[in-house]
Order: C-alpha cells, then sequence, then structure tokens
C-alpha cells in the first residue's frame, strides 16, 4: 500500500505544481495589487478597498455587470434545453431518428472535408506552382509517391 500512495503523488506531483506556478499564484497576486493603486512599473501603492468602491460605484460597470449575469443564466439554460430535448429525440424510438443523428452529425464531418480538399489544394496546385516558377522539381506530386506523401 505504500508503493501506491508514493506513486499516486510522484504522477500527481507535476500536475499541481503546474496548476500553483499557472492558477493559483497569478490568482493571489491579482487579488494583491487589486488592493493597489500600480501600473505594472515601479512600486504598487495599497489603497485598500478604493478600487471596489469606485467599481461598484460605477454606473456603468453595474448595468454591465446585470446584463453578463442575465445574458449568461439565459444562454446555459436556452441551450440546456435545447441540447437535452434533441438528445432527447434522436434516442427516442421515431422512425426517422437516423435521419436526425445524421442532420446532427453532418456539421462535424464537413470541417473535416473541407480542411481535405483545401491541404490537396495546397499540395497538388499551390506546390505545383510554386514548382513550376521556381524549377524546383521537389514541389511537383508531393501526393504522387509514398517517400513525399508520408510527410505531405
Amino acid at each position: 500500500m505504500r508503493n501506491r500512495d508514493a506513486a499516486y503523488w510522484l504522477f500527481l506531483t507535476p500536475v499541481l505544481a503546474a496548476l500553483i506556478l499557472v492558477v493559483i499564484v497569478p490568482l493571489i497576486y491579482g487579488f494583491y495589487y487589486s488592493f493597489t493603486n500600480w501600473n505594472g512599473l515601479g512600486t504598487p501603492d495599497f489603497i485598500g478597498l478604493k478600487n471596489y468602491m469606485d467599481l461598484f460605484t460605477d454606473k456603468g460597470f453595474l448595468d454591465t455587470f446585470w446584463f453578463t449575469i442575465k445574458f449568461s443564466v439565459a444562454a446555459i439554460v436556452v441551450i440546456n434545453i435545447i441540447g437535452l430535448s434533441l438528445a432527447l429525440i434522436v434516442t427516442s424510438k421515431i422512425k426517422s431518428s437516423n435521419i436526425l443523428r445524421t442532420v446532427f452529425f453532418m456539421p462535424n464531418l464537413i470541417g473535416g472535408l473541407i480542411l481535405g480538399f483545401i491541404w490537396q489544394f495546397i499540395f497538388i496546385k499551390v506546390f505545383g506552382a510554386i514548382g513550376d516558377l521556381t524549377g524546383i522539381e521537389a514541389f511537383n506530386g508531393w501526393l504522387s509517391t509514398t517517400d513525399t506523401g508520408f510527410w505531405g
């Protein structure tokens, strides 16, 4: 049981170190700097809660904050209701469920197909044009042989 605990902490240590360095330390520094008057240069001047008092008494901030809360709640509720409804429709026992699954999954396929056509155009037409202009034969036929096709 001792080796298992040691292995657990051994694998967890890099993740915890990254979390502390990338998230926790900047969070603490940001919280500290929110109580100062500092422009990023020189030494920060501690001013206490003045920044927060200025922030919460600003009418523009309060309007924006309230709009953000309303938008976030509405977006989360609407997205989840629509997503749950579509999932229930697709998994139901209706005759058109296979067609609906295809329709819902189609946008995932289209991006990959278009990307494939773009890379095919680049490797055949663009590299071919560069090879014709520069006279470098290596640019022609990148996808036609196994040696160059691998690197392509």
